[in-house]
């Protein structure tokens, strides 16, 4: 009868929330980019710009929104340069 019971409230950090969310959405644009024949390209550089940004400018951040930026910023650069030599191999071919 005497118990008491506890509720434990935890801050969530806006900032850490907008940082992976930006992570994630370079590492689909990335994925993304690889896939789509013409406009993969357009995916791959709003990726590559979503992962730059969020590298620089967010020093401190977990790791683990990091490594998603990461593996945004390599799958964007992959698929992007992908999708030119691509485009080249079609121009020159035509």
């Amino acid at each position: 009868m005497g118990e008491k019971s506890t509720i434990e409230v935890r801050l969530i950090d806006q900032g850490d929330v907008i940082v992976k969310n930006r992570s994630l959405l370079s590492l689909v644009f990335g994925i993304i980019s690889l896939f789509l024949s013409v406009y993969g390209i357009f995916f791959g550089i709003v990726g590559l710009i979503l992962a730059l940004y969020t590298i620089r400018n967010d020093k401190n951040t977990e790791q683990k929104g990091r490594r998603m930026a990461i593996g945004g910023l390599a799958t964007s650069i992959i698929g992007a340069g992908y999708q030119v030599v691509g485009i080249v191999v079609i121009l020159l071919t035509a």
